[in-house]
């Protein structure tokens, strides 16, 4: 059974560290301390889907204002197409309207179709373009989710 829930320990920051190596080989990483540092500024923010004790994915919220930006979002790569980053998000969201936020911001590579088409389905539209956004130079699509 998998659960979503709160960031508990500099461990499961850890465990972040190596999804995202995972996930996001040809980019650039956040470090353990830039992560920690985070999670210190709004720790509500920092969601983890655990199996047992396993950690298969995460999503980072950062509250900006009024406003929040889902900082990173990850599947273990063998977990995907499970539902899994669905309700981390179905999650992030709902924490967005427990703290009145009233949009979500996130970044994607505009190459990124399937991350693209997830965001949508929530609600997400793509607002703008920011070039050279990524550490490979790769363009982002800048999306955004009004809250009722």
């Amino acid at each position: 059974m998998i659960e979503i829930e709160s960031l508990k320990n500099e461990k499961e920051i850890e465990e972040i560290v190596k999804i995202q190596e995972q996930c996001f080989k040809e980019l650039r990483k956040f470090s353990k301390n830039f992560l920690f540092n985070l999670w210190q500024q709004f720790p509500q923010g920092f969601l983890i889907a655990k199996n047992k004790e396993k950690v298969l994915g995460y999503g980072i919220l950062k509250k900006e204002k009024e406003n929040g930006l889902i900082f990173s979002l990850a599947v273990l790569p063998e977990m995907q197409n499970q539902g899994i980053g669905k309700k981390i998000l179905e999650k992030l969201i709902e924490l967005a309207k427990k703290e009145n936020l009233k949009k979500i911001y996130l970044h994607t590579r505009e190459t990124n179709f399937k991350a693209i088409a997830f965001y949508q389905k929530f609600g997400f539209n793509i607002i703008k373009i920011k070039e050279n956004f990524y550490s490979t130079g790769e363009n982002a699509y800048l999306m955004e989710l009004k809250i009722n």
